[in-house]
Protein backbone atom coordinates (compact mmCIF):
# COMPACT_ATOMS: atom_id res chain seq x y z
CA UNK A 1 0.00 0.00 0.00
CA UNK A 2 1.44 3.67 -0.59
CA UNK A 3 3.08 5.51 2.23
CA UNK A 4 0.60 7.50 4.26
CA UNK A 5 3.24 10.28 4.79
CA UNK A 6 2.84 14.53 4.56
CA UNK A 7 6.26 14.60 2.44
CA UNK A 8 7.20 11.79 1.00
CA UNK A 9 9.66 10.93 -2.14
CA UNK A 10 8.44 9.09 -4.87
CA UNK A 11 10.03 7.39 -7.60
CA UNK A 12 7.78 6.05 -10.58
CA UNK A 13 8.57 3.90 -13.38
CA UNK A 14 6.28 2.17 -15.85
CA UNK A 15 6.18 -1.34 -16.35
CA UNK A 16 6.38 -2.14 -19.63
CA UNK A 17 9.28 -1.41 -22.55
CA UNK A 18 10.67 2.44 -22.28
CA UNK A 19 8.66 4.76 -24.39
CA UNK A 20 5.43 2.13 -23.99
CA UNK A 21 3.31 3.18 -20.47
CA UNK A 22 -0.01 0.87 -21.64
CA UNK A 23 -0.82 -2.20 -23.67
CA UNK A 24 -4.31 -1.73 -26.17
CA UNK A 25 -6.87 -4.13 -26.89
CA UNK A 26 -9.27 -3.53 -29.33
CA UNK A 27 -12.28 -6.29 -29.92
CA UNK A 28 -15.54 -6.06 -32.15
CA UNK A 29 -17.67 -9.12 -31.68
CA UNK A 30 -20.48 -11.02 -29.79
CA UNK A 31 -20.73 -10.08 -26.58
CA UNK A 32 -18.42 -7.13 -25.24
CA UNK A 33 -20.25 -6.67 -21.99
CA UNK A 34 -19.33 -9.91 -20.65
CA UNK A 35 -15.55 -8.55 -20.86
CA UNK A 36 -16.28 -6.74 -17.17
CA UNK A 37 -16.53 -10.23 -15.25
CA UNK A 38 -13.86 -11.46 -17.03
CA UNK A 39 -11.22 -8.65 -16.41
CA UNK A 40 -12.61 -9.06 -12.43
CA UNK A 41 -11.84 -12.54 -12.79
CA UNK A 42 -8.71 -12.52 -14.19
CA UNK A 43 -7.47 -9.88 -11.71
CA UNK A 44 -8.09 -12.77 -9.10
CA UNK A 45 -6.73 -15.89 -10.36
CA UNK A 46 -3.91 -14.28 -11.52
CA UNK A 47 -3.11 -11.82 -8.87
CA UNK A 48 -4.98 -13.68 -5.52
CA UNK A 49 -5.62 -10.10 -4.22
CA UNK A 50 -6.94 -9.21 -1.24
CA UNK A 51 -11.12 -7.58 -1.24
CA UNK A 52 -9.80 -4.03 -1.14
CA UNK A 53 -6.91 -4.11 -3.19
CA UNK A 54 -8.93 -3.93 -6.52
CA UNK A 55 -10.85 -0.84 -7.06
CA UNK A 56 -13.55 0.20 -9.51
CA UNK A 57 -12.07 4.32 -10.07
CA UNK A 58 -14.59 4.81 -12.58
CA UNK A 59 -18.03 3.21 -13.33
CA UNK A 60 -20.71 4.12 -15.62
CA UNK A 61 -23.23 1.81 -17.15
CA UNK A 62 -25.50 3.29 -19.76
CA UNK A 63 -28.32 0.88 -21.17
CA UNK A 64 -30.57 3.97 -22.42
CA UNK A 65 -31.35 4.62 -26.01
CA UNK A 66 -31.85 0.62 -27.09
CA UNK A 67 -27.90 0.53 -26.78
CA UNK A 68 -25.62 -0.61 -23.73
CA UNK A 69 -22.31 2.17 -23.50
CA UNK A 70 -20.02 1.51 -20.42
CA UNK A 71 -16.52 2.50 -19.12
CA UNK A 72 -14.90 0.77 -16.16
CA UNK A 73 -11.71 1.64 -14.92
CA UNK A 74 -10.28 -0.58 -12.17
CA UNK A 75 -7.40 0.28 -9.87
CA UNK A 76 -5.11 -2.97 -8.45
CA UNK A 77 -2.43 -1.92 -5.90
CA UNK A 78 0.08 -5.10 -4.97
CA UNK A 79 2.01 -4.42 -2.01
CA UNK A 80 5.82 -6.10 -2.99
CA UNK A 81 7.19 -4.54 0.12
CA UNK A 82 7.39 -1.90 3.00
CA UNK A 83 8.38 0.92 0.03
CA UNK A 84 7.71 -0.23 -2.89
CA UNK A 85 4.05 -1.85 -4.74
CA UNK A 86 2.57 -2.16 -8.37
CA UNK A 87 -0.11 -0.72 -9.68
CA UNK A 88 -2.07 -2.20 -12.22
CA UNK A 89 -4.82 0.07 -14.04
CA UNK A 90 -7.50 -1.58 -16.55
CA UNK A 91 -9.80 0.81 -18.51
CA UNK A 92 -12.43 -0.64 -20.14
CA UNK A 93 -14.53 0.96 -22.74
CA UNK A 94 -17.15 -0.31 -24.85
CA UNK A 95 -21.06 -0.40 -26.54
CA UNK A 96 -23.35 -3.48 -27.15
CA UNK A 97 -26.52 -3.17 -29.45
CA UNK A 98 -29.13 -6.24 -29.29
CA UNK A 99 -28.35 -8.49 -32.01
CA UNK A 100 -30.20 -11.35 -33.18
CA UNK A 101 -27.81 -13.97 -33.72
CA UNK A 102 -25.64 -13.42 -30.70
CA UNK A 103 -27.70 -11.52 -28.09
CA UNK A 104 -25.81 -8.95 -27.99
CA UNK A 105 -22.68 -7.30 -29.96
CA UNK A 106 -20.55 -4.25 -30.54
CA UNK A 107 -17.05 -3.20 -29.18
CA UNK A 108 -14.63 -2.70 -26.84
CA UNK A 109 -11.08 -1.42 -25.81
CA UNK A 110 -9.22 -2.70 -23.01
CA UNK A 111 -6.34 -0.37 -22.15
CA UNK A 112 -3.46 -2.25 -19.51
CA UNK A 113 -1.18 0.17 -17.92
CA UNK A 114 1.30 -1.21 -15.33
CA UNK A 115 3.38 1.01 -12.50
CA UNK A 116 6.14 0.08 -10.32
CA UNK A 117 6.09 2.87 -7.34
CA UNK A 118 8.90 3.87 -4.46
CA UNK A 119 7.95 5.74 -1.90
CA UNK A 120 10.37 6.83 1.03
CA UNK A 121 8.40 8.98 3.47
CA UNK A 122 10.24 12.06 4.58
CA UNK A 123 8.40 13.43 7.56
CA UNK A 124 10.49 13.10 10.45
CA UNK A 125 13.23 15.40 10.97
CA UNK A 126 15.70 12.22 11.09
CA UNK A 127 14.19 11.60 7.63
CA UNK A 128 14.54 15.04 6.05
CA UNK A 129 18.51 15.15 7.41
CA UNK A 130 21.58 14.30 5.01
CA UNK A 131 22.57 11.43 6.69
CA UNK A 132 19.89 9.88 6.19
CA UNK A 133 19.46 10.76 3.12
CA UNK A 134 22.76 9.70 2.31
CA UNK A 135 22.16 6.48 3.87
CA UNK A 136 18.94 5.85 1.90
CA UNK A 137 20.82 7.30 -1.41
CA UNK A 138 23.44 4.14 -0.73
CA UNK A 139 20.67 1.71 0.27
CA UNK A 140 18.72 2.69 -2.82
CA UNK A 141 21.67 2.54 -5.48
CA UNK A 142 23.92 -0.33 -3.69
CA UNK A 143 21.24 -2.90 -2.37
CA UNK A 144 17.66 -2.18 -3.74
CA UNK A 145 17.93 -1.54 -7.56
CA UNK A 146 18.39 -4.85 -7.84
CA UNK A 147 15.05 -5.40 -5.99
CA UNK A 148 13.33 -2.97 -7.84
CA UNK A 149 14.09 -4.33 -11.18
CA UNK A 150 12.96 -7.53 -10.07
CA UNK A 151 9.58 -6.30 -8.94
CA UNK A 152 9.73 -4.38 -12.46
CA UNK A 153 10.09 -7.35 -14.54
CA UNK A 154 7.28 -9.18 -12.02
CA UNK A 155 5.01 -6.35 -13.40
CA UNK A 156 5.58 -6.87 -16.81
CA UNK A 157 5.47 -10.33 -16.64
CA UNK A 158 1.33 -9.52 -14.73
CA UNK A 159 0.63 -7.35 -17.83
CA UNK A 160 1.74 -9.60 -20.62
CA UNK A 161 -0.08 -12.42 -18.82
CA UNK A 162 -3.34 -10.40 -18.39
CA UNK A 163 -3.42 -9.66 -21.77
CA UNK A 164 -2.44 -13.00 -23.19
CA UNK A 165 -5.63 -13.85 -21.04
CA UNK A 166 -8.39 -11.25 -22.22
CA UNK A 167 -6.38 -12.47 -25.83
CA UNK A 168 -7.62 -16.19 -25.34
CA UNK A 169 -10.86 -15.08 -23.99
CA UNK A 170 -11.89 -13.13 -27.30
CA UNK A 171 -9.97 -15.54 -29.12
CA UNK A 172 -7.87 -13.45 -30.58
CA UNK A 173 -4.78 -15.64 -30.26
CA UNK A 174 -3.48 -17.17 -33.50
CA UNK A 175 -4.02 -20.56 -34.30
CA UNK A 176 -1.79 -22.99 -34.43
CA UNK A 177 -0.72 -25.14 -37.70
Amino acid sequence: MPVFARAKLLIHEDCLVPGVSFLTLNYNGPNPQELYTKIKEVFSTLFKHEAGELQEREFSWDRSGGKETFKVRFDLTKDMDTFTFVQLLVDLNGEARPSKQFGKEGSATIMIEGRLRTEYPQDTLWQRSLFYEMFRVFYHRVIYEDTRKRYKDQCRDWCMKFQEELKAFLNLLPKAR
